[in-house]
């Protein structure tokens, strides 16, 4: 959006060395060069802003729980949301590429004697890969949540055991401490990015396998 705004050309215009434009710049430039790489160049309109997209919204989704917000990806509606997305992807690059009898064919498998019970199975699978995605999303943030309340009791409930009269003053504190630097370090930062980019890359591996062609070098 900067650089549309901007009315820059990348490919033509001379490039900013600093300053905000210079960040939107190399965003989109790792962009194309991310849906090229793992794609093809012809797809690269639309998936490099997917990958910017789908970056952009589960990085902030799931660090927003440092900033005292309820993760989205907690609810399980808002991950499954992301399955359907995927799967609609899915379907319409199978169709694009593949053709109304290439999907056809590649559901009920290359045995055609035992097609009736690939078909089935076929059909499943395309249902709930995209389903395990978000629930993937959605067990692994909504578990750092948990152990994060439950690291938050367990250590004022020590430091009150402990500390007497002043455990409460000395449990909070020792309690923030450690549920910000340790808890939420490992399992909003770490595991929320380790997550986002798990996401996007089953999402364009998935895709690719299912136009069925090589990636243009």
């Amino acid at each position: 959006m900067g650089i549309r705004f901007s009315k820059l050309d990348p490919e033509k215009d001379e490039v900013p060395t600093k300053g905000l434009m210079f960040l939107c710049v190399l965003l989109v430039s790792w962009a194309n060069n991310f849906a090229v790489n793992n794609i093809n160049e012809k797809e690269k309109k639309f998936f490099a802003p997917y990958v910017v997209t789908c970056a952009s919204y589960l990085t902030l989704a799931n660090l927003s729980s440092l900033f005292g917000l309820t993760p989205p990806m907690t609810n399980l509606a808002v991950a499954l949301s992301m399955s359907i997305i995927v799967f609609v992807i899915l379907q319409f690059y199978a169709m694009k590429y593949q053709g109304l009898k290439g999907r056809v064919d590649g559901l009920l498998g290359p045995v055609k004697g035992v097609s009736f019970l690939v078909f089935p199975i076929s059909l499943i699978s395309e249902i709930t890969t995209p389903l395990a995605m978000g629930m993937r999303l959605f067990g692994n943030i909504f578990s750092g949540v948990v152990l994060g309340g439950l690291v938050l009791g367990a250590s004022n409930l020590l430091v009150e055991v402990i500390g007497g009269a002043l455990g409460t003053i000395v449990g909070g504190g020792i309690a923030v401490i450690i549920t910000a630097v340790l808890v939420h370090t490992i399992f909003d930062a770490a595991f929320g990015l380790i997550q986002m980019f798990v996401f996007m890359m089953l999402s364009m591996m998935l895709t690719k396998q299912n136009m069925a062609i090589e990636s243009e070098e």
